[in-house]
């Protein structure tokens, strides 16, 4: 399973420290693989901040908003799973509805 997150994820409103419980629920529990999807010019940017905050160790690739990847999308906008931003009031609600496309999926027990 492909999770693709907006960049705008990470950055306030949003907890960085919430973002990082949820990718590594999703790497470690869902076996997903966590992507980042990012504006033109804006990966290294994105990188540095994730990585200063120790939310970089379950993310596997920062992508191009132009890249075709296909996946569960995670943002605002055009998204499979609505969130404006993650924080100690939401995550738990984010993760079960990714344990539930995973269930869909059929690769994890959850």
């Amino acid at each position: 399973m492909i999770i693709i997150y907006d960049c705008a994820l990470t950055e306030p409103p949003s907890s960085i420290h919430c973002f990082r419980d949820v990718t590594l629920f999703a790497q470690i529990f869902l076996n997903a693989e966590n992507l980042i999807k990012c504006p033109r010019g804006t990966r290294s940017a994105y990188w540095k901040w994730i990585k200063n905050y120790g939310a970089h160790d379950f993310v596997k690739y920062l992508m191009r908003e132009e890249e075709d990847q296909s996946g569960i999308t995670v943002g605002s906008k055009n998204s499979s799973i609505k969130v404006e931003y993650i924080n100690e009031r939401n995550y738990g609600d984010l993760i079960n509805r990714l344990k539930k496309y995973n269930q869909f999926s059929g690769s994890s027990e959850f």
